[in-house]
């Protein structure tokens, strides 16, 4: 009976810290791959690929300390989709969304909070509201990275549309540029570390025949991509 809880306890813990690949392709000069082992849709990302770096996906929450290498699952709820926002070192468990395709926000009012990296949780009692702009990233210098989606009207039903691979917009004093990417995904957040690399958390399978992005199934890895050198 020992043997047998032993062997139960070490597989939970396996299945809590699973190894993944960190990079696109090998020859990719500009971009890192990061997937979290599960989730589908990466929701949002905070935190920094060099210490420790957080990734919301629509129910869960996962770290790496490793650079990716491996991800710890710190918390599951049965809602969604979660969000994070990170000061100091207190991370919140947001649930709320929100906005216009211009302004997107994750935001609530005594939420969820720890201090030790997801070891345990706690209720924020100050009714002050929490507020993250998710779609937009500015770096130090002024640039300013926001989010275009796009999508295709339905010809059946004009008050829907597919959706097609979002872009990002570069905006300097000079003017607004699409920035190079090398992937084809809806994207749902951008988050800029102290060193001004951009995280985008993105969702969906391109198909390629249509330009249309399908939906990520939940059991599937969730994805981010991370610049390997610092944005401009």
């Amino acid at each position: 009976m020992k043997s047998f809880f032993f062997f139960l306890l070490t597989s939970l813990a396996l299945a809590a810290c699973v190894d993944t690949a960190t990079s696109v392709t090998p020859a990719d000069p500009d971009w890192l791959r990061l997937e979290i082992p599960s989730g589908g849709e990466a929701r949002q990302v905070a935190g920094d690929l060099d210490g420790t770096l957080f990734v919301a996906t629509t129910f869960e929450i996962y770290k790496t300390s490793n650079r990716g290498k491996s991800w710890e699952l710190i918390r599951r709820r049965h809602y969604g989709p979660q969000g994070i926002i990170l000061r100091h070192d207190t991370l919140w468990n947001v649930t709320n969304g929100g906005g216009t395709p211009q302004q997107k926000f994750v935001y609530d009012r005594y939420a969820d909070y720890t201090v030790d990296g997801g070891k345990t949780w706690q209720k924020d009692m100050n009714p002050t509201e929490l507020r993250l702009q998710i779609n937009a990233a500015s770096a130090t210098d002024g640039t300013v990275y926001t989010i275009r989606e796009n999508s295709t009207p339905k010809a059946e039903d004009p008050l829907s549309a597919y959706v097609n691979p979002a872009d990002i917009l570069r905006q300097t004093a000079e003017g607004t540029t699409l920035l190079a990417l090398p992937f084809r995904h809806g994207i749902n957040a951008l988050h800029l570390d102290s060193r001004n690399r951009l995280y985008v958390a993105v969702y969906g399978t391109h198909v390629p025949e249509t330009n249309r992005i399908l939906s990520s199934l939940t059991e599937s890895p969730a994805v981010v991509y991370v610049s390997r050198r610092r944005q401009p």
